[in-house]
């Protein structure tokens, strides 16, 4: 991945975009790297939906503890990346 790096006055920025005034007058680091898209229709995408379609709802009433919840819910899910 290709990543620019530069140091600017905040004053030129600032024409571009909007600033806190605390970086008025300052040199400002800036880090532009390519936006990562997402593709819907991948495979990966649609086993996170599927996934997540399947916690919607209410947790049913149990003697488990939240922490009990988490870690059964995790072991469940811990193959979905």
């Amino acid at each position: 991945m290709e990543v620019l790096r530069k140091y600017i006055d905040a004053d030129s920025l600032m024409a571009i975009m909007t600033l806190p005034e605390t970086f008025k007058n300052r040199k400002l680091e800036v880090i532009v790297l390519p936006a990562e898209e997402q593709d819907k229709s991948s495979k990966k995408a649609v086993d996170i939906e599927q996934a997540l379609q399947s916690l919607v709802g209410a947790i049913p009433y149990t003697d488990m503890s939240l922490v009990e919840l988490r870690e059964e819910r995790l072991k469940k899910y811990e193959n979905i990346d």
